[in-house]
């Protein structure tokens, strides 16, 4: 059975004793990215770990579990804190650049014109997101091999894994998501995800307790809840809100596919054969997925 079969829901703390004594966030955080990370095998010995840092909750998060793991793991490997600054007026790099000055880590800042070539090229019909998602990849993947970095860790957490497969679903008509590790089409470049196992609300009141300096992007399209995105968030939180345990369900799903119970005439018995030569589509870096 996958180990995503067995996640456990958050168990209810009892008495004022428990209350008082509070979670243990950053050991919840450790057991789960420490799970994904051996279910997918997501880092190996001599590992040189670019890690996106967007100034976010959950970038944050990552980068501080992935410390607290690398300090205390049988394999050695080196994480690198890069953010690329899109160029937008009132992005607070500097925040960044203390933090990581304040913990000692190493880090990169890019600067770049990604904000003005939104504004010049942006196709009709996109949005903010999906092409800045497009063009920070493209600066990630570049500054991997100028950094000797042989990963890429983005901060994409469970949720994000299941909005990406409500749009996938409802907008894209496919069955798709974020898989926690993902060779790139440029074939040099490995993306993981060692948050797929970490629901956001976890991150959230862990970002809350280690009170990392959260900053904006400062993009025209941040806080604007007409996105799909924001949308799928929405619908989940009221699904969840009405049967607990649903997001956790669909999650499992992800790890529980019967190919032959879908309408795809590659997996079905007599069905049509796919095309010569046609690749099985799977879940690459999509125009609406964000960064970490």
């Amino acid at each position: 059975m996958s180990t995503l079969m067995q996640i456990e829901l958050p168990r209810r703390q009892r008495g004022r004793a428990a209350a008082a004594a509070g979670p243990n966030l950053m050991k919840l955080l450790a057991r789960r990215v420490g799970r994904a990370i051996q279910d997918y095998g997501l880092i190996a010995d001599g590992d040189r770990i670019l890690c996106g840092m967007s100034g976010g909750k959950d970038s944050y998060a990552m980068l501080h579990v992935l410390d607290h793991l690398r300090r205390r793991a049988p394999v050695r490997f080196e994480l690198v804190a890069v953010t690329v600054d899109q160029g937008y007026r009132g992005f607070q790099v500097e925040a960044l650049e203390a933090y990581f000055k304040e913990k000692g880590y190493e880090h990169h800042i890019e600067r770049t014109n990604i904000a003005e070539v939104i504004d010049d090229t942006m196709p009709l019909g996109d949005t903010h997101c999906s092409m800045c998602a497009r063009l920070r990849r493209g600066v990630l993947y570049r500054l991997a091999g100028q950094l000797r970095c042989n990963k890429i860790a983005l901060g994409h957490h469970a949720d994000d894994l299941l909005e990406t497969l409500l749009m996938s679903q409802f907008f894209n008509g496919e069955i798709c998501s974020m898989p926690p590790v993902l060779k790139a089409r440029d074939g040099r470049n490995t993306v993981i995800r060692p948050l797929c196992y970490v629901w956001e609300d976890e991150i959230r009141k862990f970002t809350t307790q280690e009170g990392f300096p959260v900053i904006c992007c400062a993009c025209p399209a941040c806080g604007d809840h007409s996105l799909q995105r924001t949308r799928m968030k929405t619908l989940l939180a009221k699904l969840e809100s009405e049967h607990p345990g649903i997001k956790n369900s669909l999650l499992r799903s992800l790890s529980n596919i019967r190919l032959n119970h879908l309408l795809d005439p590659r997996w079905l018995e007599g069905g049509a054969p796919a095309p010569a030569g046609a690749p099985i589509r799977s879940a690459d870096e999509r125009s609406h997925t964000p960064e970490g």
